[in-house]
């Protein structure tokens, strides 16, 4: 994922917005909790679900395969 395209995905998620992406064949979520501050990273081929207070503790706790979200960017 290019810069300019992260840009538009960390905008979409501060919106609350859900958004799924593939890494390495399989698909994830990132979503929110209806009336709670709480952000999402859900794996979809067993629903392996985390949970975050903000979008900064997502990218920054969030693992993909034992990297931090944040790390797994550029390979989305």
């Amino acid at each position: 994922m290019d810069k300019e395209t992260w840009t538009t995905v960390q905008e979409a998620i501060d919106e609350g917005q859900e958004l799924s992406f593939d890494y390495k064949g399989e698909e994830w979520w990132i979503s929110r909790v209806d009336g709670e501050l709480s952000f999402l990273l859900t794996r979809s081929s067993d629903s392996y679900t985390q949970y975050f207070k903000t979008a900064e503790e997502l990218y920054t706790k969030g693992m993909i395969e034992g990297k931090p979200f944040i790390e797994r960017i550029e390979e989305l």
